[in-house]
């Protein structure tokens, strides 16, 4: 790419969302397909949308976009042979031929997503108790492959980055005694010893090879549901927060802290009473966010009350070039990062213990022959910004534009290049152009597409 080149992919959405991805495999009409350079030149008078960036107007730093590896993935990726394994997992990572990932979402026991019957790293007998943590273990995680399939993606990418989230704690901590529903008991003691049962859980996983950049505290806290879950009050998020950060002082450790964990629509409810405390602001690191109610808009709110503490989206979702739109949104709003929830489910939509029933993932397994998979339009969407967005590239200005014509976000990379990822989310192909630094580029983005345009600053 020279000076003067800008260089352009494409990805088209094919029934976003659809069940019919269960079925088998089907051929959008771009998938992360190269196109013909493009010019940089002196700008001209044009009739077409136009984009503005500013790339000295800096926002966020990315920590990074990914998945979850949680235990149906795993689960799923545990039938396939070797090589089969391996090809997803460089699918996933490599930056050249792949996605790109350089961030994974890991779980603190098991999830709702799992083949599994539910479990946490100290399940007891009813009745009895382990505030000194004597029966803790990960070896269920070792059993199941989860160690060894993180390992292996380590091994391809070394650089790559995790972040854990736990569902419950262990039942016996609980009020109702089970991980399902239920809350924290209350007194110093339990939550010292949730605090020592999640750092030593950190350590487990950085003893075999794999740091835990950062933790949150507790996967959607506000819900109470039949699958491992866990209410816990701002209140008490705030003192185990304090407790965890005590923990992991006393034995060395660097692990971050997000609070939350959930939704847009309650975030303010949540955070702010952490936040506003002296305690609550000096012990976390960050803030972890969901999209499944309320607005991204909240992240902006955020940001200029807590500008010191940085927005994670942690998990969400998304289809088509209407979910490339939201990702545009949660950047434009000072999100960090994007993690996607499940990475591949079989063609029975299994095997998990949700409640609902999901939609399909990036990558579907055959169920009849587990060697066999196929790979959604998502998984060509979501590479249109992780492959093209690197580590530590910041969010740059840009005019957003209309859901009429095109939308974009745009970012700077480390290594100089300007990325802007446009969607056209209309039925039309539509042209537009973008002015920066004294020249610009003329481009047409076909119906229901995402281009990435990438060229030197």
């Amino acid at each position: 790419m020279t000076n003067h080149e800008v260089e352009v992919w494409i990805s088209s959405e094919l029934d976003p969302g659809r069940s019919r991805w269960f079925e088998g495999p089907h051929a959008p009409d771009f998938a992360l397909s190269p196109q013909p350079k493009l010019e940089l030149t002196p700008p001209s008078p044009s009739t077409a949308s136009t984009i503005i960036v500013k790339p000295d107007h800096t926002y966020q730093q990315m920590l990074g976009i990914g998945t979850s590896l949680e235990e149906t993935t795993i689960h799923n990726l545990s039938k396939m042979d070797a090589d089969q394994r391996a090809a997803i997992i460089r699918q996933l990572t490599d930056r050249e031929n792949g996605i790109g990932f350089n961030l994974f979402r890991l779980t603190i026991g098991t999830s709702d997503f799992t083949a599994e019957p539910f479990y946490t790293y100290n399940d007891l007998e009813e009745g009895e108790t382990d505030f000194e943590m004597k029966r803790f273990s990960i070896q269920k995680d070792i059993d199941l492959n989860i160690i060894a399939t993180v390992q292996e993606l380590q091994k391809g990418s070394p650089d790559t980055v995790f972040f854990a989230s736990p569902w419950s704690p262990p039942a016996w901590m609980k009020t109702n005694g089970s991980l399902k529903r239920g809350s924290l008991k209350e007194g110093a003691e339990y939550t010292e010893a949730l605090a020592r049962y999640y750092r030593m859980a950190i350590q487990a996983y950085e003893q075999q090879g794999i740091p835990i950049y950062a933790m949150t505290l507790q996967n959607e806290p506000l819900l109470e549901i039949d699958y491992p879950s866990c209410y816990m009050s701002p209140a008490r998020q705030k003192e185990l927060a304090a407790a965890l950060r005590r923990e992991f002082e006393a034995h060395g450790m660097k692990t971050k802290l997000w609070i939350f964990d959930h939704n847009f629509h309650d975030a303010w409810d949540y955070i702010a009473p952490i936040l506003n405390d002296e305690e609550g602001r000096t012990v976390v690191d960050g803030l972890a966010l969901h999209d499944y109610e309320g607005s991204p808009a909240i992240m902006s709110e955020l940001h200029a009350a807590y500008p010191d503490k940085p927005i994670y989206l942690t998990e969400r979702a998304l289809w088509g070039t209407a979910g490339a739109d939201r990702m545009a949104q949660y950047f434009r709003n000072y999100a960090c990062s994007y993690n996607s929830w499940v990475t591949m489910l079989d063609s029975e939509i299994g095997t998990h213990q949700w409640v609902g029933t999901p939609g399909p993932t990036m990558f579907v397994q055959d169920a009849v022959e587990p060697n066999r998979y196929w790979k959604t339009p998502e998984y060509d969407l979501l590479a249109q910004y992780a492959r093209f967005v690197q580590p530590g590239a910041y969010r740059i200005e840009s005019t957003y534009g209309s859901t009429d014509t095109v939308t974009n976000v745009a970012f700077r990379n480390p290594d100089g290049s300007l990325a802007a990822v446009v969607i056209n989310q209309t039925d039309s192909e539509q042209p537009f152009r973008v002015l920066c630094e004294g020249k610009q580029f003329a481009a047409v983005l076909p119906a229901r597409a995402v281009g990435t345009y990438v060229w030197r600053g």
